[in-house]
């Protein structure tokens, strides 16, 4: 059965077709509920870009409802345990050591009984964790009999899911750079100076500058390094067919 729904994530094409898999496959081993979340592209500076993290889940409308009111998920302590820890725990278990107000409100709407996995080091430059519950009103009891049958298959349906989705491209940042400040910031990555720019493009050197400027401005950044970077991050360069980058002019990706 694990197999199946692995091979299954490896054909997905887009992370709502995988989410769809993993539920299934949570399912299947007897766990009703999950919640997936997960940041990637860690060693970016923040100041230059940060993704949202990934969330899939399949949590109940109400209790989704109320966890929303207890702000950003990202401070909760079974976060930072995902984050500090590798491996499993039961919720029952990371509540003896310290006090998490998610899991409290879960346990106070019936869903007391839950598994936490962490996803640490299981992708580069990534961190995420992922929260399973058997349903509601089960007891700890229950949840130790599914664990004890189904965790090690549970675990490594969560590292496939999670290595798929930093294979996927996520939620893309809205377009910033026009075809021209695209090309500008090519050429510059492959290492030409704006005289050598100029010529590529035939303009003057200081429509390269203006071009250059106004990208740093669209990006939000202070230097030319940081939109090259940003620009690239954000899937604004080096794009098959991308506007303002003709393929027969397409600087190389390592230079030359």
């Amino acid at each position: 059965m694990l197999t199946r729904f692995i091979e299954r994530l490896l054909d997905a094409r887009k992370i709502p077709e995988i989410r769809e898999i993993f539920i299934t496959g949570v399912n299947s081993f007897g766990f009703d509920h999950a919640l997936y979340a997960a940041y990637f592209m860690l060693t970016v500076p923040q100041a230059l870009v940060r993704e949202r993290p990934v969330i899939l889940m399949n949590l109940p409308d109400a209790l989704l409802a109320k966890a929303q009111q207890l702000g950003p998920f990202e401070q909760d302590p079974w976060v930072q345990w995902v984050l500090d820890h590798d491996g499993d725990i039961s919720a029952h278990d990371l509540q003896r050591q310290r006090r998490s107000p998610s899991l409290e409100l879960a346990t106070r709407h019936g869903f007391g009984a839950a598994h936490i996995v962490s996803l640490r080091h299981k992708v580069l430059h990534s961190a995420g964790g992922v929260i399973l519950l058997p349903g509601h009103g089960a007891d700890q009891e229950r949840l130790e009999h599914l664990w004890d049958k189904a965790g090690r298959d549970l675990r490594v349906l969560c590292w496939v899911m999670h290595m798929r989705v930093a294979t996927m491209h996520r939620k893309a940042v809205a377009a910033t750079l026009t075809p021209r400040q695209r090309e500008v910031l090519g050429w510059r990555s492959a290492g030409k100076t704006v005289s050598e720019i100029a010529t590529i493009l035939g303009i003057t050197p200081a429509t390269v500058e203006k071009h250059m400027r106004l990208a740093r401005e669209a990006l939000g950044v202070e230097t030319t390094p940081q939109a090259v970077l940003k620009a690239h991050v954000t899937n604004q360069l080096f794009q098959p067919g991308a506007p303002g980058l003709p393929l027969s002019r397409r600087p190389p990706t390592f230079g030359g």
